[in-house]
């Protein structure tokens, strides 16, 4: 994916560009149309000087003083019913019926055409006119290539400005982008460097455009929820390691007294039995502390299902050693179905009658007694 600082600097490029070449545009058509409109005003007025230059003279019209002016074009004289009475040079009767403007010129090459139109000639200084002539139309017609010049120059002027401009342009994007993604930079580096512990990203408040600070407040969020994630890791562990403590002991003791001299095989089944009710202990003791941490963490969710009550209080003291099950006298009636979680339901009752048997003094009865889905565990407690 295109990098955001390429984005800016292309869109910034090309609006500066699509917008100059069309204020471009827009300034050679109005120069162009100043220009042509200059240029046939100048033919025009050049028409009208000739067409004062025209004379009536015996048999039709003449040049005042007998010379013909140089105009710099093609001229053509006709009357007003379009009969041509002067050519200069001869091939300009083919200017004849052409409208003004832009003409393809008897040699060939384009340009524009201008037509004046006046009143009858005064006859020349002691000329005899026998038959006056009606209104004369003087066409004047030069090449356009002073005019194509000079929109070539103003075209290639506009285009030079143009390119400029989307140079100038790319360069300051480039500046601007640079200026602008340096506070995502700082705000990078912050995140790279901080850490769990940390309360927040180093950044200095008053550094963060107004944009950005969702960003350092969602980065603020992330840390506080990793410290916290942290934190729970830590109390989980130390929370294990402190509560492990006990039956690893026992497990311990419990090895060390079978294997401190001979004993019987009723004696070696006894100590197996109470190490494998330890390691029980233990391993629903890990798992009521995972469970815990899941739940605070949130990963883990209580399911709305039926729960056979019965089925599972049994299979909670199933789990129990032969010696202390022996301990348990139920009362009442069967615990009864429910909704819920059975998993988190089977590891409460696992803790309580876990717990009542452990804080029991030896020997001594743990009542159980159910009524409904209400479940009381009782024991004998020890003295303090």
């Amino acid at each position: 994916m295109i990098s955001i600082r390429r984005r800016l600097v292309l869109g910034t490029v090309l609006a500066v560009s699509a917008s100059s070449a069309l204020a471009g545009v827009a300034a050679f058509i109005s120069v162009r149309a100043h220009l042509v409109a200059a240029a046939d005003a100048k033919l025009r007025t050049d028409a009208a000087g000739l067409l004062a230059l025209v004379r009536g003279c015996e048999g039709g019209v003449c040049w005042a003083g007998g010379r013909i002016p140089d105009a710099g074009g093609w001229v053509l004289v006709t009357d007003g019913s379009g009969r041509r009475l002067l050519t200069h040079p001869e091939s300009a009767g083919a200017l004849a019926g052409q409208p003004d403007g832009p003409v393809r010129l008897p040699d060939g090459g384009s340009g524009r055409m201008a037509c004046a139109v006046g009143p009858a000639p005064a006859p020349a200084h002691g000329a005899r006119v026998q038959c006056p002539v009606p209104a004369l139309m003087v066409t004047l017609a030069r090449p356009d290539t002073a005019l194509r010049s000079t929109l070539a120059t103003v075209a290639w002027a506009l285009a030079g400005a143009t390119a400029a401009a989307t140079a100038l342009a790319g360069l300051a994007a480039a500046a601007l982008a640079r200026a602008v993604l340096r506070p995502v930079a700082g705000i990078a580096g912050a995140i790279a460097g901080a850490s769990p512990g940390d309360a927040c990203i180093a950044v200095r408040p008053e550094s963060v455009p107004r944009e950005l600070r969702p960003v350092v407040e969602r980065a603020d969020a992330f840390l506080a929820n990793a410290r916290a994630q942290v934190e729970r890791e830590r109390r989980t562990a130390a929370d294990i390691a402190h509560e492990l403590r006990t039956p690893l002991a026992g497990l311990i003791a419990t090895a060390d007294l079978a294997l401190a001299r001979e004993r019987s095989a009723a004696d070696y089944r006894a100590a197996i039995e109470r190490g494998r009710a330890i390691a029980g202990d233990t391993a629903r003791l890990v798992e009521r502390l995972l469970m815990l941490t899941r739940l605070e963490a949130g990963s883990e969710t209580a399911r709305r299902e039926p729960i056979a009550g019965e089925a599972v209080l049994a299979a909670c003291l199933a789990d129990l050693a032969p010696v202390d099950a022996a301990r348990l006298q139920r009362a009442g009636g069967p615990l009864a179905d429910g909704v819920g979680d059975g998993d988190h339901l089977a590891t409460v009752l696992r803790n309580l009658v876990g717990n009542a048997v452990a804080h029991a003094p030896p020997g001594s009865a743990i009542e159980l007694h159910a009524e409904g889905s209400r479940l009381a565990i009782s024991n004998q407690a020890p003295r303090l």
